[in-house]
Parts: structure tokens; C-alpha cells; sequence
């Protein structure tokens, strides 16, 4: 039987039956690592439904005919709007149209990263993620983004924003306030999940987060489960969302990673002295 030092629970987002690209390379790599891998997604994610995708073609035809000449940003204000972006084959279609016009921010460093290789694998464009505008100070700031992107706005420049139904809208809601022409761009949806079910061992439980809505579902599973949330160790990239989550679950502490990588992550674990 092979020796487990801890235990890691992924609640990164799914599409459909695909797991996340993380949580996959996470599972196959933690053995290396002697870390348990749990894949438990906190959402289950979808391209909105065909009229929604049609509307939000409308809405992009009706702000900016191709052969306009102004600056347009493309941003991606959610972790996963890069993966809706590429699944959404005519919005693709239709950015690859004014490309020439095209500059880029995101949300965060890992965020950027991914709209990069995104942007490639689409064939839009061939752009570094240090070409991609992103908080400095406080990764996944919407705030700081958009003042970022405010201060740099060209005359008559017009946002895209890429964002996730439903959600709060931090990025284009800053971005209206300083009086910036936006359009909404909502791609994708989500259905939560439940965490059915944690580590029986007595391990050390690490628990990968992305997201505010993660940290609440993972809270009420283990109260569920009658486990003590002051056992969890909260891994993310995201200085500002480990704050987040230590202080709902009192006596819990973070663990912050440089990036996303699968086995950074899984060596900082193994390594964590606590």
C-alpha cells in the first residue's frame, strides 16, 4: 500500500464529465507526492443555452460593427471565462473578426496564463500572458483591475466583459462607475455542488479553492459530515481569497501557492512544516 502524507481535496469546477485540466493533473501527480487526491467539484459549469448565446451575439453586434475602428478589451473576469470563451465557437468566430483592434486583461496571473494558451489553441491571436493586463497588488481584485484598465483606456475604448451569469459583476459594475463603455458578456453558468463526502484518515487535509462560493460549500460539508473546519488547510494562489476563508472557518489556515501548477502545489504540501 502506498504511504500518504496528506490529503488533497480539489474543488475546482467542472465541465460536464470532464474534470478540470488542475484537478486531473493534480490526481495523476499526487502519488508522486505521497498527497491523496479527492477531485470534489464545488460547480458544475455550461455554456449558457442557445437563445442566451444568440442575445449575447446581438448584444456584441449592436455595441461594435467589425469595421469599427476603436480599441476594443477583451476581459476575462472570472477564473474559468477563458475555458467558456473557447467552448463558445461563434463568439470566437465573431472576436477573431476585429482582432486587429483587440487588447486583453484578466483577472489574475493564472487567469491570464490560461486566456493565453485560450487565445492560441483558438487561433484569435498570439498574445504572452505578460502581455495581459492584471491586478498587481491583489490578484483577483475587480476593483484594482478596473482601475488598471481605466487608466489605460484609449479614447472611446470599449470593455468586453467575459463573466459568469448571475455572478456579482465586480470588474464591469467598476468599470461603468468610472464611465467606461462596457458590454456584458455573460457565456457560462453553474450549478453548485455538495461536498459529498471527505477524507476518512487521519491525514492532513489540504483543500484547493478558486472562489468565494467554493469555501462555503466545502464549510457546510464538513459540518455535514461532523468534521472540525479548523482542520482544513486552505490552498490557493490568491492572497485576498485564503483571507476570505481563514476567517469564515475559524481556527483554519492557508497555505498560498506561487501558481496553479500541479506540482508546485503538490511539493508545497509535501513540504508544509505548518
Amino acid at each position: 500500500m502506498a504511504v500518504e502524507i496528506a490529503n488533497l481535496i480539489v474543488t475546482l469546477p467542472s465541465w460536464g464529465v470532464s474534470d478540470h485540466p488542475l484537478a486531473d493533473a493534480l490526481a495523476k501527480a499526487g502519488p508522486k507526492f505521497w498527497v491523496n487526491v479527492q477531485i470534489s467539484p464545488m460547480k458544475m459549469l455550461q455554456l449558457t443555452n442557445d437563445a442566451r448565446q444568440r442575445a449575447t451575439l446581438r448584444e456584441l453586434a449592436d455595441w461594435d460593427e467589425v469595421k469599427d475602428s476603436r480599441a476594443l478589451n477583451l476581459i476575462a473576469a472570472n477564473p474559468e471565462s477563458p475555458e467558456a470563451f473557447a467552448k463558445f465557437d461563434d463568439l470566437v468566430l465573431a472576436i477573431k473578426l476585429r482582432v486587429q483592434r483587440l487588447k486583453y486583461s484578466a483577472c489574475d496571473d493564472d487567469t491570464a496564463l490560461a486566456f493565453s494558451e485560450v487565445l492560441r489553441a483558438c487561433d484569435v491571436d498570439k498574445v504572452g500572458p505578460q502581455e495581459i493586463l492584471v491586478p498587481v497588488n491583489t490578484p483577483g481584485s475587480g476593483i484594482e483591475l478596473a482601475k488598471r484598465i481605466t487608466e489605460r483606456a484609449e479614447d472611446n475604448e470599449l470593455c468586453l466583459v467575459l463573466e459568469e451569469v448571475d455572478e456579482s459583476g465586480t470588474v464591469a459594475k467598476q468599470l461603468i462607475a468610472a464611465r467606461q463603455r462596457v458590454v456584458r458578456l455573460p457565456i457560462f453558468g453553474g450549478v453548485k455542488q455538495s461536498l459529498e463526502q471527505t477524507p476518512e484518515n487521519d491525514l492532513p487535509i489540504y483543500v484547493l479553492i478558486n472562489d468565494v462560493s467554493s469555501v462555503s460549500g466545502v464549510t457546510e460539508g464538513f459540518n455535514r459530515a461532523a468534521k472540525n473546519t479548523a482542520d482544513i488547510v486552505w490552498v490557493s494562489s490568491n492572497h485576498g481569497l485564503l483571507s476570505y476563508a481563514v476567517k469564515k472557518c475559524s481556527g483554519s489556515r492557508s497555505l498560498e501557492v506561487p501558481s496553479l501548477n500541479a506540482e508546485e502545489i503538490l511539493n508545497k504540501i509535501s513540504t508544509d512544516s505548518g
